[in-house]
């Protein structure tokens, strides 16, 4: 796989960490003139290290469905500062549409994917993809960052309610569990929804006993809310970090991360983003 770097100067400590993975593949004259959506997968693993898991298959599995597939390596403790995660993910987003051209992309569908804290990200750069540090920090314009659609696997959502607290303290690079309310707030995804939040899918399992399935609920609630379009399936049963779902994605073959009722989750996703990029 080729490494993008996202910044070509220093934007914070350890941003030289953060980088955008793709897969090239031979030119061919069949295939090089269709224009193709991008999807930017968003591993999970509580802002403490990024699943493979969550990563790889995922990208092949969108790339075998049309898409053109990056993997974003994203700060991760004790580089997250709470805004850098956000700042990469923006990045990422910005580069793509200034290269699409070059990687044979539509600029306006680009489509983010993530899991677990991943999934928080990947909310997380649908709701402040206009936060004024982001925009001074980068040097954009307003929107430049917004995706164009949002896949959210068993997401950490919400830091005041039901809420994965580690990913939190993770994320604001904290030796204890002690936040204030704004702080609390800024990150909870339910609370930043608008009316440009842009779609989503939303799926977890009913009984995960890391991420209560709340999060998702919260989250789609927001979306409905705020007349955003939304997909929403709540599995009735899975351990978190179910990834496929299947025995390509099972750590160490281990059973309880293959379930065929929920791994149809992967189709259904990219039969949404059909449906949402293409009617």
């Amino acid at each position: 796989m080729i490494n993008i770097p996202l910044y070509d100067k220093p934007l914070y400590e350890g941003c030289e960490k953060s980088y955008l993975q793709y897969s090239e593949r031979p030119a061919s004259p069949e295939l090089d003139g269709i224009t193709r959506p991008a999807m930017i997968v968003l591993p999970g693993g509580g802002y403490e290290f990024l699943s493979d898991r969550e990563a790889y298959p995922i990208a092949d599995h969108f790339s075998a469905h049309g898409f053109v597939s990056f993997i974003l390596r994203y700060a991760i403790k004790p580089y997250c500062g709470e805004i850098n995660p956000l700042l990469d993910a923006a990045s990422a987003i910005v580069y793509l549409r200034a290269h699409a051209a070059e990687y044979g992309i539509d600029p306006h569908k680009i489509a983010v994917i993530g899991f677990s804290a991943g999934g928080h990200l990947a909310g997380y750069i649908s709701t402040r993809y206009n936060d004024e540090r982001v925009l001074q920090k980068l040097g954009i314009e307003k929107d430049a960052a917004r995706p164009d659609a949002a896949i959210l696997c068993y997401p950490v959502v919400t830091a005041v309610r039901a809420t994965h607290r580690l990913s939190f303290i993770n994320l604001y690079g904290r030796s204890d569990d002690v936040f204030t309310q704004d702080e609390l707030e800024r990150v909870s995804l339910e609370l930043q929804v608008t009316d440009r939040t842009p779609p989503a899918f939303i799926w977890t399992t009913a009984d995960d006993g890391c991420v209560p399935s709340q999060n998702s609920l919260l989250y789609a609630n927001a979306l409905n809310e705020h007349g955003v379009p939304y997909e929403l399936h709540v599995f009735p049963s899975g351990v978190h970090g179910l990834a496929m779902a299947d025995r390509n994605t099972a750590p160490a073959n281990n059973s309880a991360y293959v379930s065929p009722y929920t791994a149809r989750w992967a189709e259904m996703a990219a039969r949404w983003l059909d449906a949402t990029f293409y009617g």
